[in-house]
């Protein structure tokens, strides 16, 4: 049998078998910015990273850290857009709480399991958190998320800048 012919049965025999599965969502750092398509719930699966090296400054940090707010983890003082040691610390005890390797990265299992707790309220997608729900998102026609302008925050959740009014 040629390379091609077996290397084509492989994968159609593991799709039969459920070993191999489509990604729940397009989006990605690579994007620029968190994106999702379809149910809400598998949005940030294959976001991040976010550490206090990577991507540590951004709008993205800012939706991680309304995450940690809601779940009481930082105030909403904390909330500035930097991964610093406060979000860092808070970020490793939310991960240890979950059963997650306490490393203080923000990768796709971090991401994932924050996700798990996202619900529409009418247009608006908020996170369901364990002290206070948060949130007033959305998402454009592209799967962008984004904040309309009002209070504190505002803006696409983007991974290159940082100009929610709370980042200033």
């Amino acid at each position: 049998m040629r390379a091609r012919t077996k290397a084509a049965i492989a994968v159609v025999s593991a799709l039969t078998a459920g070993l191999l599965t489509a990604a729940p969502s397009s989006a990605s750092v690579v994007q620029g910015y968190i994106v999702g398509t379809g149910g809400i719930n598998d949005d940030w699966g294959d976001e991040g990273p976010l550490s206090r090296v990577a991507n540590n400054h951004s709008n993205v940090v800012l939706v991680w850290q309304g995450v940690l707010y809601a779940d009481g983890y930082l105030t909403n003082s904390d909330r500035d857009c930097w991964f610093g040691p406060a979000t860092e610390a808070a970020t490793k005890k939310w991960q240890k709480d979950r059963g997650l390797i306490d490393d203080g990265i923000v990768g796709p299992l971090t991401f994932g399991r924050a996700d798990d707790h996202l619900y529409w309220d009418g247009d608006q997608i908020k996170y369901d958190g364990s002290v206070r729900d948060i949130g007033k998102m959305r998402r454009d026609s592209q799967g962008r998320y984004y904040e309309p302008a009002s209070g504190d925050a505002g803006g696409y959740a983007s991974y290159t800048s940082a100009d929610a009014a709370i980042c200033a």
